[in-house]
């Protein structure tokens, strides 16, 4: 348990309230993060609604100067963090001997994944392209929100609600996300 001082944390019921405040936006944003950070078994979904109820039952604590989306993020974060400990902490448990196998020596080792904190590396990396890509569109948050549809796999209906667009404002303005990127791309931006 966090030993922060209540007065520098916010209270259950504010964060419950902050929680409540959430726009569609904000849930896009929690999605990507979890997206982005989300390892086998662990579902996105799973990532979110952990985060959110360890914060409301106090085991995380919320600074007051922090925004709720940005600490429910960072929850979400740490959680895929411990998720990814226990998965390279896992055996595989094989049998010293096999009667059943003919030739040992035509087995193949397995290959070992990237470790937890190659993923890690892997997932910051991702995070800064994705942050790279809303700088391109500071403070235009119907083009922010379609990079964020793009990026967490979100098109369609469900994005078009998010940005509020009628479908040729949508469509008018997914071609200008993408012509800006391609421009950017061809003045030397990288991914």
């Amino acid at each position: 348990m966090n030993d922060m001082e209540p007065a520098v944390a916010l209270t259950r019921d504010e964060l419950e309230e902050g929680i409540a405040a959430f726009t569609n936006a904000d849930w896009l944003r929690l999605r990507s993060v979890a997206q982005l950070y989300a390892i086998y078994p662990v579902e996105p979904e799973e990532m979110v609604q952990e985060a959110l109820c360890r914060a409301i039952a106090g085991s995380r604590k919320c600074p007051r100067k922090v925004s709720v989306v940005r600490f429910v993020a960072e929850a979400i974060r740490s959680i895929a963090h411990d998720e990814l400990q226990k998965v390279e902490n896992q055996r595989d448990e094989v049998s010293v001997h096999d009667d059943t196998i003919e030739n040992l020596d035509a087995i193949t080792p397995m290959e070992t994944g990237p470790t937890a904190e190659e993923r890690m590396i892997s997932n910051e990396q991702s995070r800064d392209t994705e942050n790279r890509l809303l700088e391109l569109f500071d403070g235009d948050d119907e083009a922010q929100f379609i990079v964020l549809g793009m990026l967490s796999g979100t098109e369609g209906t469900e994005l078009r609600e998010i940005t509020g667009l009628d479908q040729t404002g949508f469509n008018s303005k997914r071609r200008y996300v993408r012509r800006k990127i391609n421009s950017a791309i061809e003045n030397g931006f990288t991914l």
